[in-house]
């Protein structure tokens, strides 16, 4: 965890909550284990944040909000700049996934465990968790969908959401993998290289969004 002094409790306990939900996730870690790490006893612990449900909700908020504050202000600017012409495809990818990425690579400040928690998060969701997921990622989400959509009208709305749905899956699960890159693919990739992940990702978010329609088999029958 980062430097803190004895006084910063409560940012003492949501670092050391979000390394241990990243690492051992939500039901196999305890406040006890919580407090352990931070070196904070557990009264402190409820006395800032209550109960686990509520320490997971702080963590899972405190950083997705400024990011999705930042991206959707970026979205903007490069929507009024372009004036009436599109915003490109790449660099609305890169908007919407870039934040993310260089997250996933913050081994520095805790980012590389939220990046694995938001991750989790999709991928194993938490019952107490998918109205905060509904209302911190929905609507962004919906935001970057409309502005892509613009640039794949010869997509029918079936076929394009299954894509959108594809390309941000594909997102949160390199979230999710990212810190083990180097163990997955036996020494090839590196740990926690988001330079590389998000290279990569954009031109395949594109082809995605830009290959043509497989036409539908047809039935002899």
């Amino acid at each position: 965890m980062p430097g803190f002094q004895k006084s910063d409790t409560l940012e003492i306990l949501l670092y050391a909550a979000e390394e241990l939900f990243a690492k051992q996730g939500f039901d196999g870690t305890t406040l006890r284990d919580i407090t352990g790490l931070a070196g904070v006893n557990l009264a402190a612990a409820h006395y800032h944040l209550g109960n686990k449900e509520a320490l997971y909700i702080k963590v899972f908020t405190r950083r997705l909000q400024p990011i999705n504050e930042s991206r959707l202000a970026r979205l903007a600017r490069a929507e009024q700049e372009a004036n009436i012409s599109l915003v490109g495809m790449e660099q609305l990818i890169e908007i919407m996934a870039r934040p993310l990425f260089e997250l996933a690579a913050d081994t520095q400040h805790g980012g590389q465990y939220f990046a694995r928690i938001l991750g989790r998060c999709l991928v194993e969701p938490l019952p107490f968790m998918e109205a905060i997921i509904t209302a911190e990622l929905q609507p962004v989400m919906a935001r970057f969908g409309q502005a892509l959509r613009r640039h794949s009208p010869q997509l029918a709305p079936e076929e394009y959401l299954w894509r959108f749905s594809f390309v941000i899956g594909a997102m949160h699960h390199s979230l999710a993998t990212l810190h083990g890159m180097k163990v997955r693919t036996h020494g090839i990739c590196r740990d926690h290289d988001a330079a590389a992940a998000l290279q990569r990702f954009i031109p395949f978010a594109v082809a995605t969004f830009t290959a043509p329609v497989k036409p539908e088999p047809v039935n002899n029958r």
